[in-house]
């Protein structure tokens, strides 16, 4: 029984002993995966913040663009009234100009030639 007791007793201490390594390299290994855990984490946080700083320049961007189109709406109504009202003026001035024409001309053929000089007409286009 001596014998058996001692082959129990080596037995027990080599089953201590190996959990006393395998503990010890369980906590060194824990600590390296949470070491990288929080890696992760600061990594994902870092990232997390770079996409709000994005996602605040694109909302940044789309309201200046909005403004933008608003401006080149504004613009673009202005030109059209613009070039309405120079459309209108033209007609007017071209409606004058025939006018004014048409009373040289009717002048001309009502003055006698031997009074008064040639009267050069010049086109307007």
């Amino acid at each position: 029984m001596d014998k058996s007791v001692k082959i129990i007793l080596f037995v027990i201490v080599a089953i201590v002993f190996i959990n006393f390594i395998m503990t010890i390299f369980n906590n060194s290994n824990m600590r390296g995966i949470r070491d990288d855990l929080q890696q992760a984490k600061r990594s994902t946080d870092s990232a997390l913040n770079e996409l709000k700083y994005s996602q605040s320049k694109l909302d940044s961007i789309r309201s200046d663009m909005l403004a933008f189109q608003d401006s080149v709406s504004h613009i673009q109504q202005r030109v059209e009234s613009n070039d309405t009202k120079k459309r209108t003026e033209e007609a007017r001035i071209s409606s004058r100009i025939n006018d004014l024409q048409a009373k040289a001309k009717n002048i001309r053929s009502n003055l006698s030639t031997d009074s008064l000089p040639g009267i050069d007409v010049i086109a307007v286009k």
